[in-house]
């Protein structure tokens, strides 16, 4: 073997050392003797570990961050593993040792433990060296027995210890990671990465204000909310990109329902908290981002939240929505966003980021804490906890304005929308003959199916190819004329001079396996036709020659669709509909990829 157990570092640990008194603290070798997994009701699984140096064994936490290693088809953590402590924080709750593991390496997979380690909880009083006395301003903090934390020592040994412990007051630093409930004096160091505006509530109990902000750390993020006096206190002090040391406030329960963070606590800014400006700017790490490409929006849930970087394509227009119950006006902008995907996307900005945004000539920026929706296919919506950073500094946006510069700016992007106002979630990835949706029964299940085809446009059904909407954006409902210029809207209860058209198609398409009719709507139907459905119905009155003519060049084009199919009722007969959700032209290169990958998937 060619490591060797930390022997004495558990002890040390709980005698409440560091890695500046003991330097065996430095990146401590431990045994992984057992693991269990822990559900959280709303922030996701952790993970207790019982680490041992071969002499004793405490109990430790893998952080959140880490989870990877031990959830993954093939964990790298695992009973008996031998492991060396990068990064760490070692507390006392409730009279027991907690070693939170922030960082780690893997040495080794043994099949059986090392030595016979006792409990240092039970053993300790008769086994474990006499602690020296800690220097003043690196003391445990704290009425509930809470150690200072030991990341910095774990990350840069004992010379470096020092520096990085104490806080601009002496307190000793906490990670973020390592704060619960059951502690009561700490000092974190971390970065703001959102701060909200301030809201104001009232109800039967009285009125209120509150704001709240993100933090990060190197170990984690955390939401922190202040109330009423604390508004008045900190929120001029808090601003976005800043490095604050944070103390006296209290821990809770996170409130998962309003928060996007995984962690399974929260900060409650107290009438005593004090914020501090950090002297080091650079100490605490930028926003992290954990990325995903548009074309995934597809597969995932409603609701859900995720990070996407993007080519800003479309900056919108501000305009204003009421809600239905309070009667309030909010500013709304509707962007869109492309990336190297090959797919775009409606991002909506909500109140003081619509009225902010400055119009961007194809910029790129990072969309942290999106939240998806899935009104008119996939969409994103930024809320009170998201933000968006404008050219990130960053190698992913570096490398996405070098593809749109190169070649980007000359493809045509595909869409999640899916024109007829239903959600669904397209998959690419099932690929469909004609003849296989009546074979494979696609339709007939309680739930839609959700597949892609590639088939030819043969014929448009002529008639009733549109219908007068609504002309007030996200309305779309159908409109009557009460005379020439003069029409209704029952839904908004507004007269208009004329509508706006939408298509409402019908269409035959065919494969090499057979035909079948499908229903196709305005977004897509313009891509079919080529022309939006007020142009047709134009050319409709004025020229029926050119009408016709523009009806026959739609026909005979092979396009790559997205469709959904559901069974229907009508008169007690069920009936499948299938319904265009996006569609493209047909991409030879990439469809002769997809071949090639298919024929060697059978090599």
């Amino acid at each position: 073997m060619d490591f060797e157990l930390s022997k004495g570092s558990v002890a040390a640990l709980f005698a409440k050392q560091t890695a500046e008194d003991n330097p065996i603290l430095h990146e401590p070798v431990l045994q992984v003797l057992s693991l269990k997994k822990i559900s959280s009701q709303g922030s996701g699984d952790r993970y207790r570990l019982l680490l041992s140096d071969g002499e004793y064994f405490t109990q430790g936490m893998l952080a959140t961050t880490l989870n990877h290693l031990i959830a993954s088809e093939t964990p790298s953590i695992d009973k008996n593993t031998v492991i060396r402590l990068t990064s760490y924080a070692s507390n006392m709750v409730q009279n027991r040792q907690i070693i939170i593991c922030l960082g780690l390496e893997t040495l080794a997979h043994l099949s059986e433990k090392i030595g016979t380690p006792a409990s240092v909880d039970t053993s300790v009083a008769e086994s474990a060296p006499a602690a020296p006395a800690p220097a003043p301003a690196a003391a445990p903090a704290g009425r509930g027995g809470s150690n200072a934390s030991m990341t910095a020592a774990a990350k840069k040994g004992p010379q470096a210890a020092k520096g990085k412990m104490a806080g601009q007051g002496g307190a000793p630093i906490y990670p973020i990671e390592s704060l619960s409930p059951y502690q009561n004096k700490w000092t974190i160091k971390a970065r703001v990465t959102q701060k909200s505006d301030i809201r104001h509530w009232s109800n039967a109990r009285g009125d209120g204000k509150l704001f709240s902000v993100n933090l990060l750390d190197e170990s984690g993020e955390i939401k922190a909310t202040g109330f009423n006096d604390a508004v008045d206190n900190l929120y001029p002090i808090f601003e976005e990109g800043k490095v604050y040391l944070i103390s006296k406030a209290r821990v809770n329960i996170a409130k998962k329902q309003f928060s996007n963070l995984s962690n399974e606590y929260e900060i409650a800014f107290e009438n005593n908290t004090e914020v501090q400006l950090c002297d080091d700017q650079d100490s605490a790490p930028q926003i992290k981002y954990a990325f995903i490409d548009l074309a995934e929006l597809g597969a995932m849930e409603k609701d859900a939240t995720c990070d996407v970087l993007g080519i800003v394509t479309d900056n919108g227009q501000l305009g204003e929505v009421t809600g239905k119950v309070s009667q309030k006006t909010t500013k709304k902008r509707d962007l869109t966003i492309a990336d190297r995907s090959g797919y775009q996307c409606r991002v909506t900005l909500w109140g003081r980021q619509a009225e902010m945004w400055q119009d961007s000539d194809y910029g790129v920026y990072a969309f942290k804490g999106a939240k998806v929706g899935d009104f008119g296919g996939r969409t994103l919506s930024m809320g009170g906890q998201s933000t968006i950073a404008a050219d990130p500094d960053i190698p992913e946006a570096h490398e996405l304005v070098g593809w749109y510069q190169t070649e980007g700016s000359q493809t045509s992007f595909l869409s999640h929308s899916n024109g007829g106002g239903g959600a669904g979630s397209f998959k690419s990835d099932v690929v469909k003959t004609i003849s296989q949706i009546d074979e494979d029964g696609l339709g007939l299940g309680e739930k839609p199916d959700f597949f892609s085809t590639r088939a030819t446009v043969i014929l448009i059904r002529p008639e009733n190819m549109w219908y007068p909407a609504c002309p007030s954006e996200g309305c779309n409902k159908k409109i009557s004329m009460e005379s020439e210029d003069r029409w209704k809207c029952e839904k908004c209860d507004k007269y208009y001079e004329g509508p706006q058209y939408r298509y409402i198609l019908g269409m035959c398409v065919s494969d090499f396996s057979g035909q079948t009719w499908i229903s196709c709507f305005n977004d897509t139907g313009e891509t079919i036709m080529g022309k939006t459905a007020n142009e047709m119905n134009m050319l409709k009155e004025e020229d029926e020659g050119a009408y016709s003519a523009a009806i026959a060049n739609a026909t005979g084009r092979m396009y790559s669709f997205g469709l959904r199919a559901k069974a229907e009722f009508y008169q007690d007969t069920s009936k499948v509909k299938t319904t265009v959700q996006k569609v493209a032209p047909m991409n030879w290169v990439e469809e002769s990829r997809k071949l090639i990958t298919a024929i060697s998937s059978y090599a």
